[in-house]
C-alpha cells in the first residue's frame, strides 16, 4: 500500500494534478481538455490528500470507528478515480448520493454475511458502474457473495464457513524464452510467463485444457488480450505469455494480481466477481452503516471475541487498507498508461 500513496501524492500539488488530468481528458478526446483540467484540478488534489489522512487515520483507529474512516477514504478515491473519467463531475446532486441502501436490520438473529446491499438506479454507485463497465447491475448483492468476490478474503471466507475458496493462487515462473510456444510470438525476445493449473475435481478447474482455453478466451475483454497467449496441452494445465503481457492479466474477469501472487476464479461461470472497486465499496457502505445506527449490535460485535463475524470484518479492513489504493491506481492506469510519472 505504502508504493501506491507515494505514486498517488504526485496528484497532490496544483500543477501536476492540472497536468494529469489534462493528459487523460486529451486521450478520450475533449475539447478544451486544459481548460476542463484547470476547473477540476484544485478537487482532484484535495481529494487525494484527504483521502491519504482518512486512511492515515484509519490505521491507528479502534475497530469500533474503523468503516466510518475507511468508507470515506474509499469514496474519495473513488471520486479521484471518477474525474479521471469525467470532467463534469458532479453535474447534479444526486450523483452525490451514495446510490446504495440496505434493509432495515432485525435485531434478533441478525446475520451479516446474510445482509443485502441494493443498488439504485441513480446515486455516486450508479455514476461510477456506467463509466467503468460495470453493467448490467443485479438488484441486490449478497454480504457473503461480495467476501469471497475478493481474492483476499476468498481463503478466509472459506477456512470459517468449511466451504472450496473461489479464488486460488495459482504458481506462475519467469522463463528466458518460452520453449512450446508456437506461431509468431514463439519468436518473442526477452522473458516468459509460465502459469501453471492445477486439476480441480468442480469448477472451471476442472475442464480440459481445450475447454478451460476456450473458456479463458471468451471471457477476455477485450478480446485481443488473450491473443498472444499460448497454451500447453499438458497436466498439469499450462499458459505461456510474454512478461510485457502478464499485468494485461489485471484487465480480465477471471484473474487478480496482488503484489507477487495471481489469483484465478474458480467459481461459477454464471456468477463472476465484482470488480474490486465495487466490491470494497459495497462492503464498506453496509459496514459504516452498521458503525453509525446499529451502535448496540456493531458494539457487541467489536468488544466481544464470541463473534466469528468479528474475524471476518477485521481481516476485510486489513486487506482494504492494505490492498485498495493499489487497486484504484491500477484502474486509473489501465485508462491512463501514459499520465503517470516514469
Amino acid at each position: 500500500m505504502d508504493n501506491a500513496w507515494k505514486t498517488l501524492r504526485f496528484l497532490e500539488t496544483e500543477p501536476t494534478s492540472r497536468k494529469f488530468l489534462a493528459s487523460c481528458y486529451e486521450n478520450m478526446g475533449l475539447e478544451h481538455f486544459d481548460r476542463l483540467a484547470f476547473q477540476q484540478s484544485t478537487r482532484f488534489l484535495y481529494l487525494w490528500k484527504q483521502a491519504r489522512h482518512f486512511y492515515g487515520t484509519a490505521e491507528t483507529a479502534e475497530l469500533s470507528v474503523q468503516p466510518l474512516l475507511l468508507f470515506y477514504g474509499c469514496t474519495h478515491l473513488l471520486k479521484g478515480m471518477l474525474l479521471t473519467r469525467d470532467a463534469a463531475y458532479p453535474q447534479n446532486s444526486r450523483v452525490l448520493q451514495h446510490g446504495v441502501t440496505t434493509r432495515k436490520l432485525k435485531r434478533s438473529a441478525y446475520s451479516l454475511t446474510e445482509d443485502e446491499i441494493r443498488p439504485q438506479k441513480e446515486g455516486f454507485f450508479a455514476h461510477l458502474a456506467r463509466l467503468f463497465g460495470l453493467s448490467p447491475l443485479q438488484d441486490r448483492y449478497v454480504v457473503q457473495d461480495l467476501l469471497v468476490s475478493l481474492p483476499g478474503m476468498s481463503q478466509s471466507y472459506a477456512l470459517l464457513t468449511d466451504t472450496p475458496a473461489l479464488w486460488l493462487r495459482l504458481d506462475w515462473e519467469k522463463y528466458a524464452q518460452a520453449n512450446g510456444a508456437s506461431g509468431e510470438h514463439a519468436t518473442f525476445k526477452g522473458p516468459w510467463i509460465s502459469i501453471v493449473f492445477p486439476d480441480k475435481p468442480d469448477g472451471p478447474l476442472a475442464y480440459s485444457t481445450e475447454t478451460l482455453a476456450h473458456y479463458v478466451r471468451r471471457l477476455a475483454s477485450p478480446s485481443s488480450i488473450m491473443e498472444p497467449f499460448q497454451w500447453k496441452d499438458a497436466v498439469p494445465k499450462q499458459l505461456l505469455l510474454p512478461q510485457p503481457l502478464f499485468s494485461a492479466l489485471e484487465q480480465h474477469p477471471l484473474f487478480r494480481i496482488q503484489g507477487d501472487d495471481l489469483f484465478f476464479w474458480n467459481g461459477p461461470s454464471q456468477s463472476l466477481p465484482l470488480p474490486e472497486w465495487a466490491s470494497h465499496y459495497l462492503l464498506l457502505y453496509l459496514l459504516s452503516m452498521l458503525c453509525r445506527y446499529e451502535t448496540e449490535w456493531w458494539g457487541e460485535l467489536t468488544l466481544s471475541h464470541g463473534f466469528a463475524e468479528r474475524f471476518l470484518v477485521e481481516r476485510f479492513l486489513e486487506q482494504h487498507i492494505e490492498t485498495f489504493p493499489t487497486v484504484i491506481m491500477k484502474q486509473i492506469e489501465q485508462n491512463n498508461p501514459y499520465a503517470w510519472p516514469s
